[in-house]
């Protein structure tokens, strides 16, 4: 399986609120050790730390083209 097919699978998966269906997360998750579950959020965590900071980047970045001067 792809990391593209792997995505796909997850998003047909998904409840409307972006969660994993009841069924999917006990059958797919449930084979996981605790601790790989743990390794998995970490993962997670890092990706969405790494995106918010690509997100306020952008945002500075547009400000500042716009001549606004941008500090913290």
């Amino acid at each position: 399986m792809t990391p593209s097919q792997l995505v796909q699978h997850f998003r047909e998966n998904q409840n409307g609120n972006k969660t994993l269906k009841t069924v999917f997360r006990n059958q797919f998750l449930g084979k996981f050790e605790l601790e790989e579950l743990e390794g998995l959020i970490i993962s997670c965590e890092k990706e969405i730390a790494k995106r918010s900071q690509a997100e306020i980047d952008a945002r500075i970045q547009w400000l500042e083209s716009q001549g606004y001067t941008v500090s913290k």
